[in-house]
């Protein structure tokens, strides 16, 4: 388990490693990462040597970011930061909590609050606001091997003065005790379920020594009281198979199809990877780790539910994924939002711009807590091609914009696609397409992995021959045909083209735009670029393309 920061430092060091391969992707997107802002970088200063974990306490600076926005608009963050000697050294030390606030939508920020307990570790934050204006944060709170306990503060002015409100679980012993197995709580994560009442999620070490053992499972508990109290332990993460699983790091929320999803790590027997699970209400779970995550994401998760419905998730692997069908399939962004992931999390500050806040690398030691912006490239395309082809790659062939359209003389079923690549969850590509002799011509979308060479990508491609066919098809570096159909299909004629996709279907339309030509069901890809494709051998044109 991860939260044993720097007592195993090959753990964080292989992470390191794993993010230097960034993730390879031709287009640029879905996500644009853009400018940055400092939420706090604490100052170095020398130290009486390391803590309780082995870590110095000096260079340490800040880190485990989360934030929150208010219903004022107000933006929230709290942080773990290290300004003394610890624990071991001094009786009051320890890493100490840190809340700060935004009014300029995450662009700059000041200290709001500072929370601590005398001679205790607190980390792990998350902050949630209730129905009446009240936040709570939740923390966990360590005397290593001996204490772990995990706290409620309430705020009744915005995130200024914070109150000890309640505790969620603990378990308190001697110096030593609580090792080997240790036997801690650690990160919880705090959710509003339908009904009002308030739920969190955390990972729970507390079973090891019991029957049925469990290294660590991840529990939930309900409160009906606003927090001030919490009911009874629920399973949401264990493995009945294998005591030695850690699902650990919880991080949940409602999707837009009114689903709650978790995202979570499995140590100990799954190498850390992210697996999710799903629930109607909240409270009750499947048995079992769930489902992994299929892209390359490891430790420490986080997951963020757009309002457009699409998911966006990272880890310490500091790799972005998104899934376009609630967490049934994921793809990568093309790139990250910066040169290393520790504890990072998500949120949207925008109809098209989401934020990532990170515990970032610093060259004096430790880490700094910084925001990064993207632009999400989800909104509409269009291009009559009346000026140029900005935004579009060529993956083979001759192209060019000529007498307002879009012109390629193909060899080998050369392409054209859009970056930024607006990969989206629903949506309809239209567009004009004229064989200027015999051969073929198509729409391509829902595109990754591109390369040059006519099946060399994944995604579909819905087209029209010459030799009297209207076809649809997917591409995996091979071609799979998925339909045909039989028409008259004409040179130096212009036919207009659409195709719809939503919800696992596929419909695409040639001429009469009421009646699709093709309707088949197929979702084995769920994102990616659109773009253009001709034939073998062959010249084609291309006019109003248009994405909504």
């Amino acid at each position: 388990m991860l939260r044993k920061l720097f007592a195993s430092f090959a753990g964080i060091l292989s992470f390191i490693l794993i993010a230097t391969a960034l993730p390879t992707f031709a287009a640029n997107g879905p996500i644009l990462w853009g400018s940055t802002s400092t939420v706090t970088n604490i100052n170095t200063f020398t130290d009486a040597g390391t803590d309780a974990r082995g870590i110095h306490p000096g260079t340490f600076g800040s880190e485990y970011p989360r934030m929150l926005k208010l219903a004022n608009g107000t933006w929230l963050a709290v942080a773990a930061i290290y300004d003394n000697n610890g624990y071991t050294k001094v009786s009051w030390g320890g890493t100490r909590i840190q809340v700060f606030r935004s009014t300029d939508n995450c662009r700059t920020w000041s200290l709001a609050a500072t929370l601590w307990e005398d001679g205790r570790d607190l980390d792990n934050g998350q902050m949630i606001q209730l129905a009446n204006g009240d936040l709570l944060l939740a923390m966990r709170s360590v005397r290593w091997q001996e204490s772990y306990q995990l706290h409620v503060y309430k705020s009744t002015n915005g995130g200024s003065n914070w109150s000890f409100l309640s505790t969620i679980d603990e378990n308190n012993g001697t110096p030593g005790s609580l090792g080997s197995p240790d036997k801690g709580v650690y990160e919880p994560h705090m959710q509003l379920l339908d009904d009002g009442s308030l739920a969190v999620m955390y990972a729970n070490e507390k079973h090891v020594t019991e029957s049925p053992s469990y290294s660590q499972l991840i529990s939930e508990r309900i409160s009906t009281n606003g927090g001030a109290s919490w009911g009874s332990e629920i399973y949401v993460a264990w493995d009945p198979s294998n005591s030695a699983a850690r699902p650990g790091m919880p991080v949940w929320t409602k999707m837009a199809n009114g689903q709650y999803i978790v995202t979570y790590e499995v140590c100990g027997t799954q190498g850390c990877h992210i697996y999710t699970k799903k629930s109607s209400d909240g409270r009750t779970w499947a048995s079992g780790i769930g489902s992994r995550v299929s892209t390359n994401q490891q430790g420490g998760p986080y997951l963020l539910s757009l309002s457009d419905g699409r998911l966006v998730l990272t880890s310490n692997t500091n790799v972005v994924s998104m899934s376009n069908d609630y967490g049934n399939t994921w793809y990568d962004n093309d790139l990250p939002a910066f040169g290393n992931n520790l504890w990072a999390s998500l949120y949207q500050t925008g109809p098209n711009e989401i934020a990532l806040i990170d515990s970032v690398d610093r060259s004096v030691g430790g880490h700094n807590i910084q925001v990064r912006f993207g632009t999400l490239s989800s909104a509409a395309y269009s291009n009559d091609f009346s000026a140029n082809e900005n935004g579009w790659v060529h993956y083979g062939g001759t192209w060019s914009v000529s007498g307002g359209t879009y012109n390629v003389a193909s060899a080998n079923a050369d392409k054209s696609l859009l970056t930024p690549y607006p990969s989206r969850a629903s949506f309809t590509l239209e567009g004009d397409i004229k064989l200027n002799n015999a051969g073929q011509g198509s729409l391509v979308f829902n595109v990754t992995n591109p390369t040059n060479g006519a099946d060399s990508q994944s995604g579909y491609g819905a087209g029209i021959d010459s030799n009297g066919v209207i076809w649809l098809g997917r591409f995996n570096n091979s071609w799979t045909p998925l339909q045909t159909v039989n028409a008259t299909i004409s040179t130096n004629t212009w036919y207009h083209v659409k195709v719809v996709v939503g919800g696992g279907n596929i419909r695409f339309y040639v001429g009469d735009m009421t009646t699709p030509k093709i309707n088949v069901n197929d979702a084995t890809y769920t994102g990616g670029t659109i773009g253009v494709r001709g034939g073998f051998g062959n010249s084609v044109s291309f006019d109003n393309i248009n994405l909504y």
